[in-house]
């Protein structure tokens, strides 16, 4: 055979493997590039961004075309190569032709090609855009029919289509993935996840409940309500008068001071009544996210929160849904709890029955059921399934619960324990454990 006819199909098929990569890295780039960097070159006006976008509209069709060009090279390249093998080796050409084309197009038009769009996915993306506008359009009719027959088979072997997942849990597996892989920060991943659980998380779960409240009797003297204002680490005290529960008025430590001042530090013809503000109150079933929304709207910053018959259940403030947020804000009048949470040396940990179980989850990474309780005191009642005396103890799968300390009805004090160990640990206890006598060594 004369070298000018084998020149020909040689080129053609490295010609065409050319092609097989260049469809190879499209689809990587096209599809693995981020949404959100498109989306931001967009805003910034870039052309090929806003085409890139278009083209992604329509993924089925997008893909369809990259897959026909792809096989259709693939399958000429392969067809060509093994007819050159054939006249030039015989039936052993086949073969050859296999082995050498299978070499060519998983280096050179598959590994080679995918693994450069992935490490410069917007580039590749960005590049080839406008050159697949091109050929969507010409292969459109082609692709329309295969998807039609793919549509009908699939319906045929399958159920309707599995929803697509929701931006909200996008974003926290995409928080999760880039925190494990290193780029996201422990303190940085936390805040994220909490500006999202912002709108799945009710007041309920955050608030201060009522037994903790800081409050005064609005009926007491001026002064001992001053006094009460002047040694607490809160600017504003809600005000009851006949019952802790009936709350009447919220006063503001920076209305006392300037009604002080106009009464030149005379108290005693001060009306207390006069300079309280009218108390707001919220459902405990309102969102943090639509309660932060209302601080802003009203302009406030504490809230009484009431259940669904309209009692008391406790207060929240613009802080506390912050703190869900950056983490716990102390300022220099606050008093530090540094016993809430207290780790003891047998592995065991003391904790004050008000800690709520999304803290605990936080601190301790342990996910107790929070749908019907949102304290660890709540917790154990509802294991109890009464009010449980000091030193019971319950058990809850992995953990065992012990009272430690009461008030009254109210459970101030417990001790947890996990009782099943990471399988890490199992193993490295048993290898502590001196071997069975008889057992094989």
């Amino acid at each position: 055979m004369e070298e000018g006819s084998l020149l020909i199909p040689i080129l053609t098929v490295f010609g065409l493997i050319l092609m097989s990569a260049f469809f190879s890295g499209s689809e990587t780039g096209l599809t693995s590039v981020a949404k959100a960097k498109i989306y931001k070159l967009k805003m910034e006006g870039n052309r090929r961004a806003i085409i890139l976008s278009k083209l992604r509209e329509d993924k089925e069709r997008l893909i369809g075309a990259i897959l026909l060009g792809n096989n259709v090279v693939n399958i000429a390249a392969s067809a060509i190569a093994t007819a050159l093998a054939i006249k030039l080796f015989g039936q052993s050409g086949v073969v050859y032709a296999t082995a050498i084309m299978t070499v060519l197009v998983l280096v050179f038009a598959e590994v080679l090609p995918k693994t450069y769009a992935v490490r410069h996915a917007e580039k590749v993306a960005l590049a080839v855009a406008p050159v697949f506008v091109f050929i969507t359009r010409i292969l459109s009719p082609f692709t329309m029919a295969v998807h039609k027959v793919v549509n009908w088979v699939l319906n045929l072997l399958t159920t309707s289509p599995q929803e697509d997942m929701s931006g909200t849990e996008v974003l926290r597996g995409a928080i999760a993935m880039y925190h494990e892989e290193g780029d996201v920060e422990e303190d940085d991943k936390n805040m994220l996840s909490g500006i999202i659980d912002l709108e799945a998380t009710d007041i309920e779960q955050i608030m201060i409940h009522r037994s903790e409240m800081s409050t005064a009797n609005i009926d007491d003297p001026v002064r001992k309500i001053a006094a009460f204002v002047a040694n607490s680490s809160h600017t504003r005290i809600p005000l009851w008068q006949g019952s802790p529960d009936k709350i009447v008025g919220v006063l503001h430590a920076k209305d006392l001071f300037k009604a002080t001042q106009n009464h030149e530090g005379d108290l005693n013809d001060l009306d207390i009544k006069t300079i309280v503000r009218e108390p707001w109150y919220v459902p405990e079933t309102n969102t943090l996210k639509n309660q932060l929304q209302a601080f802003r709207k009203h302009r406030r910053h504490f809230a009484l929160v009431v259940d669904e018959s309209g009692g008391l259940s406790g207060l929240v403030t613009l802080e506390d849904i912050l703190e869900e947020v950056v983490g716990d804000i102390e300022d220099e009048h606050d008093l530090p709890d540094r016993t809430a949470i207290k780790k003891k040396k047998n592995g065991s940990y003391e904790i004050d029955g008000h800690v709520t179980l999304r803290d605990l989850k936080k601190e301790l990474g342990w996910n107790f059921p929070d749908e019907e309780v949102t304290t660890l005191a709540g917790l154990v009642m509802e294991l109890a399934q009464c009010i449980p005396d000091e030193e019971d103890i319950f058990e809850m799968e992995d953990f065992m619960f012990q009272v430690l300390k009461k008030n009254g009805a109210q459970i101030t004090r417990i001790k947890v324990r996990e009782t099943i160990s990471t399988k890490e640990e199992v193993d490295e206890q048993l290898a502590d454990q001196p071997a069975i006598k008889g057992q094989k060594e």
